[in-house]
């Protein structure tokens, strides 16, 4: 650049001048071309041009932008009307892109297996079971036993599919059930059940190569009247075979299988019978090594939208019947299968630990059966077998049977839901193609029916290992019976309820003519007391007053004059009873609360999902004085140092134990009110809060209503928080058997046990085996119900299943198991004619390692607990005391617990509010001062029964008042025996009850002098008289019912400690003191 360049205020430049986009000035500049430099001087025209074009530019116009905060319109930003576009994406409209749900679950099914092996693998079993089928035809013959039956088949199916521990072997039991009976049913070792000509056989069993299990079935009948039925359950399965498929719903499946089935009929014996359908049965899915997938093919038509899906492996399973329709557990349990998804439950029996260890080496998750634990070489497992199914680690499934007299019928067949396009040779036709969704294995072809199996442990002896196991389903621990009516029973179950017949005016003379005979008869025996041959014989009852005589007369053949009464009519001359004087020194609180919804199991789950929450069931709270007394007191402290408030945390802690009370009356009588006899003795002698519920009575409710009213009064009682430890249940007569049934039940599932039972006279047997049925009628206060009859109560709480449900164990607990239960305290009469029955029960439950204190008072009657005036009946209520004061403690691995502050106030509200009434002699008072209703719990559940405001004018009751009897009452007894926090559970064995002895507690040797009880006045234990034996009718003992006739020998043989404990009144027939 020359010095004239920079002097006239020109830049050098290195090139052509870059303007900025939109600059306005590049308009005004013009291309002269390029400026060449030079020396000074040059170009000097060209410098001065470009100096006169500049001109002054105007500035250029922004363009409009939003403001911050944004307060500019879009329609000044975008004048035009076109605003911005959206970012663009490729959208694949194909299904393929998407993986659906099914698909999946469909490729983790693939990743996890070769299809092409897995379905070899099914079709070697499908070919094993198919040769193994054909063989089985031919060789089952009628006079075959039923063990050589099922042994032949499996020794053919081992050898054919050449067993190989896990990896291939028979898939589950074989089943041969007979007729009734639909399923479940394998012979265990030494079953002598032969197969008859007119029996109707389904044989069951499976195959499985390395966990894939080919399930088929079929039947074999060789009496033609019922190939129809036969014929209706094979196109059933057929039908529900063909309807199969990917998306298929399975209620859908259901429909078709039901509307073929059920288009079926037969005749049998000149009678036209409908092929009906087995409701409760269903098909189901096959997973690997697991026999039961998780899905189910209902055979009725259902509103189950679940699908079927690719890959899934299904057992179309039917089942027809000729009878109900419907099935329940039945008969003595063989199959079992370990639990897929078992809890982690520490096991506390060494023998339990090594019997899993077996299972899982063994068997795995597939089902096995009793034979098959002794074909490994297991021994003396069943205590073992029984704690695993308690423990809910390994599943029993009982026999499945429909009523008696029935015929069923079933059918089996596999397939794999599959695209793939396969033939069978199944029932769909030889060589016939399958449609294109369902890849089929043929694995049955006539189908089975079966039959409750008749007797088969007539040789079991009684010993513990011989009892049947326990179960964590409800109905799931029969015993061999299978419902057979032992022959020694008293009952005809097949006779059927009679209807009252009505009489008219001119009957009014039967009325007469009953009263008068009665007063004849009970004025016949009120004077012979007086009279000579009296004074020499006495009454009928060495230690009977005139009290005893009377009852006893008036109760004689009352049954004999059923036909002038019906059941309201007696229900409302009972309840007469409530205006009678009452013991005194009781607080009586009468509640109610709504049944809800629980999830029951079992024979109880239908009655459950029955509940919607506005059905109520009624009680009361019994107190003792005493008791209450100690209450009143505690609240009132109570209130004061919390400064008015309802609760405090310095409040004292208890340990009070309450009782739940099931009355007696046969299942159709009584209420909890009309025992205020016993619950008020009971809460008394006891000093613990008792509940009676009034559970629904038969015949409006029947089985098994009461025991899900009974079921559902003591989970009420574990919602107020009131620990089980802490809980009894007790009862009288038909409620000491519904007390049992009670514990059978929480047992079975898994529900916490109770501390202890007290059960008073309890019916345990229903069919009336035993002989002191004869023998103490003529002196007892229940006379035999006639068969028949309307006011009969066997046929009133069973109904018309009363043959199926006679001998059930929930019905009659005497025939159930009793493993696992808390102790128990048994009191009966030696003239009552329960007597035998009771005997037994006691017998049966120490065999089953419970503890029983089990005791026989002289002259007493059916629940003589009542008849206060006698002496065996207070010392039976003190009985009861040591029982539950001293005997429990020592007794209970978990010791009763404090109740907490919310239990406690829970427990007041309940117990102390407007209805709360003192029962005394001279009429039931209002206690005033109680809680207002706006303090009682809130939550709703529980509502008075009665208006308290009809009792504000009556006279106000001291609760301080301490009567003389309460100071008899007082002890300051202290439990010697603390145990630690542990799990529940109960130390049961065969030994006697301990008997304290100053502070230390002594194992002493039990003796037939032993006396286990603190002697009382007025009576004592007698160690001379000779226990009545229980028995059974002569004509049938040889053939009696094993319960019955080895239960009778064993007990004749047992040692002297474990007699129950006879006590004598001191005096004679006026001692009534």
């Amino acid at each position: 650049m020359s010095v004239a360049d920079k002097e006239d205020g020109i830049e050098p430049t290195q090139g052509p001048t870059k303007l900025a986009d939109g600059d306005d000035d590049a308009e005004d500049i013009e291309d002269d071309g390029p400026v060449e430099s030079g020396p000074a001087g040059k170009y000097p025209f060209r410098q001065r041009d470009s100096k006169k074009k500049k001109k002054k530019r105007k500035p250029k116009k922004k363009k409009l932008e939003q403001t911050d905060p944004p307060r500019v319109g879009l329609s000044k930003l975008f004048p035009d009307g076109v605003y911005p576009e959206g970012e663009i994406q490729e959208y694949k409209n194909d299904n393929n892109w998407r993986t659906a749900s099914e698909e999946k679950r469909y490729d983790e099914r693939m990743a996890m297996q070769d299809a092409d092996v897995t379905y070899q693998n099914i079709r070697r079993a499908a070919e094993v079971h198919r040769q193994v089928r054909k063989y089985a035809r031919e060789f089952i013959k009628p006079g075959m036993a039923m063990l050589d039956i099922v042994n032949g088949i499996e020794d053919a199916t081992r050898a054919l599919v050449e067993e190989d521990g896990l990896a291939s072997g028979v898939g589950f039991p074989t089943g041969v059930s007979l007729n009734n009976c639909a399923a479940h049913y394998t012979p265990n070792a030494g079953d002598t059940l032969v197969l008859q000509q007119g029996d109707v056989l389904k044989v069951d069993f499976g195959v499985h190569v390395n966990g894939r299990i080919v399930d088929s079935a079929f039947t074999l009948t060789f009496d033609p009247t019922y190939n129809n039925l036969l014929e209706a359950v094979k196109d059933a399965t057929n039908t529900g075979v063909h309807e199969a498929g990917i998306d298929v719903r399975l209620g859908e499946v259901g429909g078709a299988i039901q509307e073929i089935m059920e288009s079926y009929e037969l005749e049998v014996n000149g009678e036209t019978k409908r092929v009906k359908v087995i409701e409760n049965l269903s098909g189901h899915s096959i997973n690997r090594y697991q026999i039961h997938g998780g899905k189910s093919v209902l055979l009725v038509k259902n509103d189950d939208q679940t699908k079927m899906e690719e890959g899934e492996y299904y057992a179309i399973e039917t089942f027809g019947s000729t009878g109900r329709g419907r099935v329940i557990e039945s008969g003595d349990c063989s199959h079992y299968a370990r639990k897929v998804d078992a809890p982690h439950v520490p096991l506390r029996l060494s023998s339990a630990k090594s019997l899993l260890r077996a299972i899982n080496k063994h068997f795995g998750s597939l089902p096995f059966c009793r034979r098959y634990l002794d074909r490994v070489g297991e021994s003396k497992y069943l205590l073992a077998l029984n704690h695993l199914v308690a423990q809910g680690i390994v599943q029993d499934y009982p026999p499945l049977c429909d009523q008696r007299g029935a015929m069923t019928a079933q059918f089996v067949n596999c397939c794999v839901i599959s695209l793939r396009y396969i033939f069978t040779n199944g029932p769909l036709g030889p060589r016939n193609p399958c449609p294109p969704h369902t890849f089929m294995f043929e694995l049955s072809l006539p189908h089975p029916f079966a039959t409750n199996v008749e007797s088969k442990l007539d040789g079991a002896s009684g010993s513990p290992d011989d009892l049947t196991h326990d179960t964590l389903e409800l109905l799931r621990h029969f015993e061999g019976h299978n419902y057979t009516l032992p022959p020694s029973a008293r009952v005809d179950p097949t006779v059927r309820q009679r209807q009252r017949e009505r009489l008219g005016f001119l009957d009014l003379w039967k009325y007469i003519a009953f009263v008068i005979g009665k007063s004849m008869n009970s004025t016949h025996h009120m004077n012979m007391e007086k009279t000579l041959i009296h004074c020499l014989w006495g009454p009928k009852r060495k230690s009977w007053g005139w009290e005893m005589t009377f009852v006893t007369s008036v109760m004689q053949n009352a049954s004999d004059h059923t036909h002038l009464a019906d059941l309201p009519t007696l229900r409302r001359l009972i309840n007469i009873s409530g205006y009678t004087p009452l013991p005194s020194d009781a607080m009586v609180t009468p509640v109610t609360f709504p049944v809800r919804k629980r999830n029951l199991r079992g024979i109880l789950s239908e009655l459950d999902r029955a509940e919607d929450g506005t059905r109520e069931l009624s009680g009361e709270w019994v107190v003792g004085r005493k008791l209450w007394k100690q209450l009143q007191a505690e609240w009132k402290a109570s209130k004061v140092s919390s400064g008015g408030k309802t609760s405090s945390p310095d409040a004292p802690k208890r340990k009070d134990r309450v009782i739940l009370y099931l009355h007696g009356g046969a299942y159709y009588m009584f209420s909890a009110a009309t025992h205020r006899q016993l619950t008020i003795q009971l809460a008394k002698y006891t000093e613990s809060r008792l509940f009676a519920v009034d559970y629904r009575l038969a015949p409006e409710v029947r089985f098994p209503g009461q025991i899900h009213d009974a079921v559902s009064a003591y989970l009420r009682l574990l919602e107020l928080k009131i620990p089980p430890e802490n809980i009894l249940v007790a009862g009288d007569s038909a409620g000491g058997a519904l007390s049992l049934v009670l514990l059978f039940y929480l047992r079975d599932n898994g529900y916490p046990l109770p501390s202890g039972a007290v059960l008073m006279s309890p019916w345990v047997d229903l069919t009336m085996s035993c002989d002191s049925w004869d023998i103490n009628v003529a002196y007892d206060i229940i006379p035999p119900p006639k068969p028949g009859d309307h006011l009969n109560p066997i046929h009133c709480y069973l109904g018309e299943d009363t043959e199926k449900l006679i001998a059930h164990p929930y019905a009659s607990p005497l025939f159930g198991d009793f493993h696992g239960l808390p102790p128990l305290l048994l009191q009966a009469g030696d003239s009552e004619v329960l007597r035998d029955e009771i005997t037994l029960l006691a017998h049966k439950a120490r065999l089953a390692g419970v503890q029983v204190r089990h005791e026989l008072y002289e002259d007493g009657v059916h629940v003589f607990q009542q008849f206060l005036f006698l002496g065996i009946s207070r010392r039976a209520f003190q009985a009861c005391r040591e029982f539950v004061m001293q005997d429990l403690p020592d007794l209970q691995e978990r010791s009763p617990q404090y109740l907490d502050r919310t239990t406690q106030n829970q427990l007041k509200a309940e117990t102390a509010n407007d209805s709360t009434q003192e029962v005394n002699g001279e009429g039931s008072t209002q206690v005033q001062g109680r809680l207002s209703p706006a303090e009682i719990s809130g939550n709703g559940d529980f509502r008075a029964l009665y208006n308290g405001d009809a009792y504000l004018n009556k006279p106000t009751v001291d609760c301080l008042h301490e009567s003389a009897k309460e100071k008899e009452l007082e002890h300051d007894e202290k439990s010697k025996a603390k145990h630690k926090w542990s799990t529940l559970r109960r130390r049961f064995g065969l030994t006697p009850f301990k008997e304290k002895d100053g502070a230390a507690s002594k194992q002493r040797d039990p003796s037939p002098t032993r006396n286990h009880h603190r002697r009382a006045t007025g009576e004592h234990p007698s160690h001379f008289l000779s226990t009545p034996a229980p028995s059974i009718r002569s004509r049938s003992r040889t053939a009696s019912h094993q319960d019955i006739s080895s239960l009778c020998q064993q007990w004749a043989d047992s040692k002297p400690s474990e007699r129950p404990t006879t006590y004598v009144p001191a005096s004679g027939p006026n001692h009534t003191k």
